[in-house]
């Protein structure tokens, strides 16, 4: 049976092994935990989605709700939404898709029921070929050899390891939006009408309440997103400034004053796939001249869940029908 290797376990990677006919594959993963930016942070008793927010339930992907609420990786919510919490706009109730134990619950579940082995907390650094065969190397470590290796990492990252075999030439390279993401247990009640919305000031561009995902919470947790300009502008922001400006500009909206006793803040340099790469060539995935190595990710299809989710069942499908030709 031909040996796999599959680096990274977001959920392109995790969806294309799903549609995947039975193989020997290994994963790959340079965290110590599958899911990439579907994560939660846990402090104490607090969970924060600081990655992933939710998924729509209108999104388009049928089957993608079909299986994740058979795997029990979700729960259907209703939640107080605002569209535009600076204009005013009306106050709506919206159902959403959200991880039974955090949004990580979805590619926990998922990689679980894979049953594949996983190399955890091991960034491949290297590639090298012989005969044909592939072999991934650490600092430290060799591993192959493996007829044929799936890149499941942001684009840049997959090009450093791949420019040896592909010619990235002609290859136009997908645009993405960085987003400072700030996440804030509050030591009492804001007062907010809404539980999740957009546009809170010119430069907040997301909020979402934690407490009616995790209904445990004595304090009261938010998760924050800055707008994608702003963050750019700010790369280099140090993080207690930024959380810190934050706290004040949520205390100053809601007029509250709350005491932060817990602040946190992380950077996504690939936060969402602004222009994606199907966009800019009619592709969806990269591949060698000898249909060996293969380059995904959510930046093949768009920014979302369900276009990773897309984005590894198109390849599945495309490299299903390719091995029964060589």
């Amino acid at each position: 049976m031909k040996k796999i290797a599959v680096i990274g376990t977001g959920l392109s990677a995790l969806s294309l092994v799903h549609h995947l006919p039975a193989l020997d594959i290994t994963f790959f993963e340079k965290s110590w935990r599958p899911g990439g930016r579907i994560t939660t942070r846990r402090h104490e008793n607090y969970i924060f989605d600081h990655g992933a927010h939710y998924l729509k339930k209108d999104h388009g992907v049928i089957e993608l709700n079909e299986f994740l609420k058979k795997i029990n990786a979700t729960k259907i919510l209703k939640g107080d939404f605002c569209s535009n919490i600076l204009n005013q706009s009306p106050i709506e109730e919206k159902e959403v898709i959200v991880g039974q134990k955090g949004i990580e619950s979805i590619p926990l579940e998922l990689h679980k029921r894979l049953r594949y082995p996983t190399k955890f907390s091991t960034q491949i650094k290297r590639l090298k070929s012989h005969n044909q065969e592939y072999y991934l190397e650490t600092d430290n470590e060799e591993f192959g050899p493996f007829d044929f290796v799936f890149c499941c990492i942001p684009f840049e990252q997959a090009q450093n390891l791949l420019s040896d075999f592909i010619d990235y030439t002609n290859i136009p390279t997908p645009v993405f939006d960085v987003i400072w993401t700030i996440m804030i247990a509050f030591n009492k009640r804001l007062g907010s009408p809404f539980q999740f919305g957009y546009h809170l000031t010119p430069n907040i561009s997301f909020l979402m309440n934690q407490n009616f995902k995790h209904e445990f919470f004595s304090d009261e947790c938010w998760v924050i997103n800055m707008r994608s300009e702003w963050s750019k502008e700010y790369y280099n922001i140090e993080n207690y400034v930024l959380e810190d400006y934050v706290i004040d500009q949520i205390k100053k909206h809601f007029q509250s004053d709350a005491k932060a006793v817990y602040k946190k803040s992380h950077r996504w340099k690939y936060a969402y796939s602004k222009k994606s790469y199907k966009e800019l060539s009619n592709q969806n995935y990269i591949e060698s001249i000898d249909h060996r190595l293969y380059a995904l990710g959510d930046w093949c299809q768009g920014p979302s869940m369900q276009d990773a989710w897309l984005a590894g069942k198109k390849l599945a499908k495309h490299f299903s029908e390719l091995r029964l030709q060589i």
